[in-house]
């Protein structure tokens, strides 16, 4: 039986470097997050691999997850893959039986997408933000009736901050992903660790 993710649900570019990334990252695992994601964003010449096992070096009992890359995620170590399209989910007979992500932002078929392995969803966005300048805004109400019909997690993204992630965490969601309102802010520890105490709110 595959881990229900929930929680603070963080974004990594790995363009930026490991050494770059490496004492914010540090200072946002002791805050807590419930999974990471390495976006699609590679520089041309990068050691995937090699940035993916620094990784695990450091993330220890968090979940991690590949932005669109099966071969990446069927490392050792990696829990599974996030797609951007559903288009470019497995195929039925696919063997990979890691965790499946993919992003959303309008009604679907939940109960198709987790016959089809899905095991989470992230709307994109719920806000205007210039790290998803390529996401439609997501109606509420979608987002609600995701939480109420599909069975597995629901995340949600895209211009979140501590001034409105209580209205987020008020649909009913799993957890919200995060990428510059962790990683831009001027005390990535205590700001993660406000985001877990609204989202974690009955």
């Amino acid at each position: 039986m595959k881990a229900k993710l929930k929680g603070v649900y963080l974004v990594l570019d790995p363009a930026e470097g490991f050494e770059a990334l490496e004492q914010r990252l540090l200072n946002i695992l002791k805050g807590g997050i419930g999974a990471l994601q390495i976006w699609d964003h590679w520089r041309p010449d990068q050691d995937k691999p090699g940035f993916l096992y620094q990784l695990m070096a450091v993330t220890r009992g968090v979940p991690l997850f590949v932005n669109n890359h099966l071969e990446l995620a069927c490392l050792p170590g990696i829990d599974g893959v996030h797609f951007d399209r559903e288009e470019d989910l497995p195929n039925p007979e696919c063997t990979f039986n890691k965790m499946i992500g993919l992003t959303v932002n309008a009604p679907a078929d939940w109960k198709a997408l987790r016959k089809r392995g899905v095991d989470y969803v992230s709307f994109c966005a719920m806000y205007p933000s210039s790290s998803v300048d390529t996401c439609a805004l997501v109606s509420p109400d979608v987002v609600r009736e995701a939480c109420r019909h599909f069975e597995g997690s629901v995340f949600a993204s895209g211009g979140i901050t501590l001034e409105n992630a209580g209205e987020v965490a008020g649909l009913g969601v799993s957890g919200i992903a995060l990428i510059s309102a962790l990683l831009s802010a001027e005390d990535p520890l205590e700001t993660t660790k406000k985001f877990n105490q609204i989202i974690s709110k009955p």
